[in-house]
């Protein structure tokens, strides 16, 4: 059975992150797409269009020096919603951080139009970022 077409738009968006395709964002994502993210991350709020959404991904891949692992463990999705949950352990500085992350993507037809990222770190991960 094949990921529905929502799920298969996730997972070339992953793959377009870890592979810097600015160009594959650019044709995934609506103009004006908004990226919420929210956790002990270090750049949380709100932030608009692929630049934007680059730049708050980006500050992780850098704080980290691209020392990101990630697993998706579930993904579903309908025609309008995708869901995901992931478990991502990040390295910095000799520590590690293991979390746990969802996922939620609203889309206007194919493409993404917003995104919500909410990080469940452990209490106290704020310390790792800094």
């Amino acid at each position: 059975m094949s990921a529905h077409p929502k799920v298969s738009a996730v997972n070339e968006m992953t793959e377009a992150v870890f592979n810097k395709d600015r160009a594959a964002l650019s044709r995934l994502f609506v103009d004006d797409t908004v990226f919420h993210m929210r956790g002990p991350l270090p750049r949380p709020g709100d932030h608009q269009g692929v630049d934007g959404f680059l730049g708050a991904l980006g500050a992780i891949f850098e704080l980290t020096d691209g020392d990101v692992k990630i697993q998706q463990l579930y993904c579903e999705a309908n025609d309008a919603w995708a869901v995901e949950w992931e478990h991502a352990v990040l390295g910095r500085n000799g520590n590690t951080l293991d979390t746990n992350n969802v996922f939620v993507y609203r889309f206007e037809g194919n493409r993404i139009a917003e995104l919500w990222m909410l990080s469940a770190a452990p209490q106290g991960s704020e310390a790792f970022w800094s």
